[in-house]
């Protein structure tokens, strides 16, 4: 009995250490999203999924998108953010995806915006997910 316990805590020993070693703090986050401006050759004309699943460290917390009243083109560029901060406080990191040109419905968009306050849900997730990245810019206002 007291070999299966020894087995027992040292699973659960090398789970935890296992665990701590993932979940790394970041503390330079414009140093972290520059990685991501600095190799966008390996994003752009991609799906934005791919960044998603790339940036596994530091997630996105909000989003904002630039929605016009262009047919072609309806959703220009989106801005995102790591911060829960209002969408528009200054002093943010900002990953700024411009959006290959679709003449896809943005409704959903306005809407899950507005009910969730510019948070970084699952349902904005799915919305973006299948987008095509024309370039990226990061910047701190």
């Amino acid at each position: 009995m007291k070999f299966i316990i020894n087995i027992l805590l040292t699973a659960l020993l090398t789970s935890f250490t296992g665990l701590a070693k993932a979940q790394k703090t970041i503390s330079d986050t414009l140093g972290y999203a520059k990685k991501f401006e600095i190799n966008k050759d390996k994003y752009i004309g991609k799906k934005f999924s791919l960044l998603l699943k790339d940036m596994t460290q530091l997630p996105f917390k909000k989003a904002k998108s630039d929605i016009k009243e262009d047919r072609d083109n309806p959703l220009a560029s989106t801005l995102f953010r790591f911060s829960d901060k209002d969408i528009d406080a200054p002093g943010q990191v900002t990953v700024a995806i411009k959006w290959k040109p679709e003449d896809t419905l943005v409704t959903p968009l306005e809407f899950f915006e507005q009910e969730h306050n510019y948070r970084f849900t699952v349902s904005e997730k799915n919305f973006f997910e299948n987008r095509i990245i024309k370039d990226i810019v990061v910047y701190k206002q």
